[in-house]
């Protein structure tokens, strides 16, 4: 349930639900790394500049000033995470993001503690702007008449994507269905 303290905003939804998760996937307690606070506290989403913790070659996708549900993370040192730099790099990927962190539709509001989906071969369904839908349509008429699964991504700005970075790019997810622009369903690979 999302804690809505702006009247405008009590129609949102969450971007991620579990399908089949009971047993598959498992909502991992994580810890904002600091890189994504200011020094008076409040949220800073990742930039294309940010060297430290990752090096990322474009801004972190973010809706009304924060980060969405369905975010791919990844995991630093202890119990930290930070949003997948996306792009060319053999960083492992460690989950989805549970939360809407920073912004107006910040549900954990001046706490570092978020949640991650993990788990492979659990099936969510994410709503837009949770993922990038460039290409999708495409890929997934190709994927039904050739049997071969879509292959999910980390893009640059942290949403799954199905454009293949390189040859370094860890599978984070397969499409399963793109149901229209607004929603997908996946199989989580992670």
């Amino acid at each position: 349930m999302l804690r809505v303290t702006n009247l405008s905003n009590v129609f949102q939804k969450r971007l991620i639900r579990p399908l089949y998760a009971h047993t598959q996937a498992t909502p991992y307690a994580a810890v904002l790394d600091a890189s994504l606070r200011n020094a008076d506290g409040s949220f800073r989403a990742p930039v294309s500049t940010d060297t430290l913790p990752l090096a990322r070659s474009a801004n972190a996708f973010t809706l009304q000033g924060g980060i969405v549900p369905g975010t791919v993370m990844v995991k630093l040192a202890g119990e930290a995470v930070v949003v997948a730099p996306g792009g060319n790099t053999a960083v492992q990927p460690f989950g989805l993001l549970a939360n809407f962190v920073g912004g107006t539709l910040d549900d954990i509001k001046d706490e570092n503690n978020v949640g991650v989906w993990r788990g492979p071969d659990a099936t969510f369904e994410i709503l837009a702007p949770g993922f990038d839908d460039t290409g999708l349509a495409t890929a997934y008429a190709t994927a039904n008449t050739t049997g071969i699964p879509v292959k999910l991504f980390a893009g640059t700005d942290g949403r799954l994507t199905a454009t293949n970075p390189g040859a370094n790019a860890i599978v984070v997810a397969h499409l399963i269905e793109r149901t229209s622009a607004s929603k997908i369903v996946i199989d989580l690979k992670i």
